[in-house]
């Protein structure tokens, strides 16, 4: 059974139904949750902009996922299972992967992308999701649809 529970979050429509799959499975296997995030900005962005500025987006966004991730972790909790939420400063899928590892967790669920049909044909197909795919050592579940 799924007893430690992951999901990775990154505030898209997917990764909110990935919460709720969650919870669906905990509730189930009487597992618990955690919710992890990076706010570590994409290469890209990296090679572009100035370090200050690329501290200030990071630390932004640390600011912006504590307290969405807080209120998920409430709605967990109210549901009887147990919850908490990291923050790492790694790139997602190595972040992932390596904490998943870490920490024995059970089961990854996460979205498949949240790119529009454009982005995904310049950039690939989900490729932190194609990444923890394809490197995790335990159960991905992968969430396609937001229906």
């Amino acid at each position: 059974m799924f007893k430690k529970i992951l999901v990775a979050y990154d505030n898209g429509e997917r990764a909110k139904k990935a919460i709720k799959e969650a919870i669906e499975i905990a509730k189930s296997s009487q597992g618990e949750i955690c919710l992890l995030t990076s706010v570590k900005m994409p290469g890209f962005i990296s090679s572009v902009a100035a370090p200050d500025l690329v501290k200030g987006l990071e630390n932004d966004s640390r600011k912006y996922f504590e307290d969405i991730l807080k209120e998920y972790e409430d709605e967990i909790k109210k549901e009887g299972i147990m919850a908490s939420s990291v923050i790492i400063d790694q790139s997602p899928g190595k972040g992932i992967v390596s904490y998943t590892e870490n920490e024995k967790i059970d089961l990854i669920i996460m979205g498949s992308s949240n790119r529009g049909s454009v982005e995904r044909m310049l950039t690939g197909l989900g490729s932190v999701s194609n990444y923890v795919l394809q490197h995790a050592k335990c159960p991905v579940l992968i969430i396609k649809s937001t229906e």
